[in-house]
């Protein structure tokens, strides 16, 4: 059975524009970081190096557009050592700078893992 109910319609039937933007952005930024770093020695558009990479660059940028909503200067950072996963980037220190980005998202995520362990905690007092 289906309802014609405005309430029905806002909670099951609408679209999450947001999340959307966000997915697109991330997008966006990952083709950007592509192409900033400089991958113009991949002789194929469909090259699994080139793939892999723009699915890495575009999560990384999605997580980091999240973390903007609430931790502004924590989301710049995590967007900033995005760009040290290149080796292009800096070629004197290739596969040194790869700690700085997992270290900055694994902040975030912890802080994030405390948050809801907090509010497990205080939900069951």
């Amino acid at each position: 059975m289906y309802s014609n109910s405005y309430s029905f319609y806002n909670n099951v039937c609408m679209t999450n524009e947001k999340n959307n933007l966000n997915i697109f952005g991330a997008l966006v930024l990952g083709i950007g970081i592509l192409l900033v770093t400089g991958w113009t020695k991949i002789d194929t558009l469909l090259d699994a190096n080139l793939l892999i990479s723009f699915v890495v660059f575009s999560l990384l940028s999605y997580i980091s557009i999240k973390a903007y909503k609430d931790y502004k200067y924590l989301a710049i950072i995590m967007f900033g050592s995005i760009f040290l996963l290149s080796p292009e980037v800096f070629a004197a220190n290739k596969g040194e700078l790869f700690p700085i980005t997992y270290i900055t998202f694994m902040v975030y995520f912890s802080i994030l893992f405390g948050k809801s362990l907090y509010r497990k905690w205080k939900s069951s007092l």
